[in-house]
């Protein structure tokens, strides 16, 4: 009677490390079809040569900026 417990408990094992294999391949799958973030465009202040995100830049004609003190300082030149 011990030895049939014996392969019942080893054959649940298999099942379970089958089933944990799969469920890893699965999330491994997930994360190399999901695509990659995206690094936000990049520019220059025209004042002060800071790169910085487009996003949080401020425009003024074609001439990208910083910060509104740099965009005045420019303006007035």
């Amino acid at each position: 009677m011990g030895l049939i417990k014996l392969f019942i408990l080893l054959a649940l094992a298999y099942v379970a490390f089958v089933f944990w294999r799969r469920l890893q391949a699965a999330n491994a799958e997930k994360r190399r079809a999901a695509p990659p973030p995206s690094a936000p465009r990049m520019v220059r202040c025209a004042q002060c040569q800071l790169h910085l995100p487009e996003n949080l830049a401020l425009r003024q004609d074609d001439k990208w900026y910083c910060c509104s003190e740099h965009r005045d300082v420019d303006q007035h030149l």
